[in-house]
């Protein structure tokens, strides 16, 4: 069977990402190559670095469409693409997976552009779905983690175990994207989350479950994708690659001793041993995100981080010290969230000595604690309709203020990052690691390719606040909004 699976982003984002950074869309590559395993033909539309247009693959007649919908930039893209491939082809079958329809599955599956929902990791669920349209069996009430309607009204299965052994899933279906497009290699090697981040969907994803590739099956992709497109830096696109300290040790060794020179960065929880530090340094890691979310003592106990300042910046110093370059990333507006509680955030930057970091707008997120617990203390209205949520997220997104920080403030805040954004990080390597400049006449093209794709980004990343000003000012009758900086990628930090 056709089957073609989506990331489908709204226009302005579209605009943005092509020519900015996007990263590798693992997660339906992992279920394209589970599809193709079993003899399906898959096609992988990634509306975020792909030109093309649904009219583009009518010729070609997928039987079967897959989305992935997060709340946020892709729920958009996605209610209007779902529309546009019913009218080119009224035949197809269309579903949606990812978080969006995991934790809502009913709202979505009641549309009529929405035939079916994967709850959960999507791979043996739509395996069984597109067996099920080609030969009839299984039967749609016995696949695990699907949602569809019978006489107009939706039907939603029990969910699916949780994957606990990712080694005997396929590699990714690299082959399906072009490469070029992407602005890094990321690879998934993990899944789930341990922790419970009250800001966080995973406690309803996930369900507390955490699993993982082996540290042999991670250095077999690593080397892989060393092979067939000559990476030379690797990203892990998970929310802790250090969280099974055992694997995390395993893989660095593998390295050392394998004398791979690949470089690599990770995210991590800020908690790691000096030891572990040293380790990852020898073994090719050279950048790191850390995700301490704000600098307030009480606004970490009061999102559930599990994590003291102290420890945060503790780990931060040693990355440092030990030349692995960190990015912090920071969100702003948390419900409760008072004055001092940002001035503490600008404090702890201050002690940090102005690190880079990353800004990002607090979101009502569907599924998590903090959403219910907006919803519980009438702060906001939740959705009654999936065509409710766009909206919702734009006006959470740019000008709904859930905190105690008067909007002024805010505004100060996002400007001062947005303008600074280069500077700090220049700046911090400056005072922190001259070495690097070296470069200068060690490397001295990578030097000028690394400081321009810096300078890129940052006005990439100015101008698209800019759109999305003058987009969404006439959206709120001309009234200001404090939009939230461009994410790189969907985020949950540990």
């Amino acid at each position: 069977m056709k089957v073609l699976l989506v990331n489908a982003a709204s226009p302005t984002y579209q605009a943005y990402y092509n020519k900015a950074r996007c990263t590798l869309a693992n997660g339906l590559l992992y279920i394209a190559a589970t599809l193709e395993r079993a003899g399906h033909e898959v096609q992988i539309y990634d509306g975020f670095v792909d030109e093309r247009k649904p009219e583009d693959f009518v010729e070609w007649k997928p039987a079967l469409i897959g989305f992935s919908v997060i709340a946020g930039p892709y729920l958009e893209g996605s209610i209007l693409q779902s529309k546009q491939f019913k009218a080119l082809l009224p035949d197809v079958k269309i579903a949606w997976g990812n978080l969006q329809p995991t934790v809502l599955p009913a709202q979505c599956v009641i549309e009529p552009y929405v035939d079916f929902v994967v709850m959960g990791a999507g791979e043996y669920t739509m395996l069984d779905l597109v067996t099920h349209l080609e030969t009839g069996t299984p039967a749609l009430s016995e696949i695990k983690g699907l949602g569809y309607k019978v006489d107009g009204k939706p039907v939603i299965n029990e969910r699916r175990p949780f994957i606990k052994n990712l080694d005997e899933l396929p590699d990714p279906a690299w082959h399906l994207v072009k490469m070029e497009r992407y602005s890094e290699i990321g690879l998934s090697t993990s899944r789930g989350c341990a922790y419970k981040c009250a800001y966080c969907y995973h406690s309803a994803f996930d369900r507390g479950y955490a699993s993982e590739l082996s540290a042999e099956r991670v250095v077999e992709q690593l080397e892989r994708v060393q092979k067939l497109y000559n990476a030379k830096f690797v990203r892990f696109n998970e929310d802790n690659f250090a969280f099974n300290r055992k694997r995390l040790r395993q893989v660095c060794k593998i390295l050392i001793e394998r004398k791979n020179k690949v470089k690599w960065a990770c995210e991590s929880r800020a908690d790691l041993s000096e030891a572990d530090i040293i380790l990852m340094k020898k073994a090719g890691c050279v950048a790191m995100g850390l995700g301490p979310e704000t600098g307030s003592q009480r606004m970490l106990d009061f999102i559930q981080k599990g994590i003291s300042l102290e420890q945060m910046e503790k780990t931060f110093w040693l990355l440092t010290k030990h030349k692995i370059r960190i990015v912090i990333y920071l969100i702003y507006g948390f419900p409760t969230e008072t004055v001092e509680d940002m001035k503490s955030t600008r404090s702890m930057l201050d002690r940090l000595d102005n690190p880079a970091y990353l800004l990002s707008r607090f979101i009502p997120i569907p599924g998590s604690v903090l959403y219910d617990y907006c919803v519980n203390n009438n702060l906001i209205k939740a959705p009654q309709s999936l065509e409710e949520w766009p909206e919702f997220i734009v006006s959470h997104g740019h000008k709904v203020n859930l905190s105690q920080v008067p909007q002024e403030m805010i505004d100060e805040y996002v400007a001062h990052f947005n303008h600074t954004y280069a500077k700090v990080r220049f700046m911090f390597t400056v005072r922190h690691n001259p070495a690097y400049f070296l470069l200068a006449f060690t490397n001295p093209a990578k030097l000028y390719r690394e400081m321009k794709e810096l300078l890129k980004y940052h006005l990439h990343m100015n101008k698209l606040q800019k759109i999305r000003r003058e987009q969404y000012a006439s959206v709120f009758n001309g009234k200001s909004v404090s939009p939230e900086p461009a994410s790189l990628k969907p985020r949950c930090s540990t």
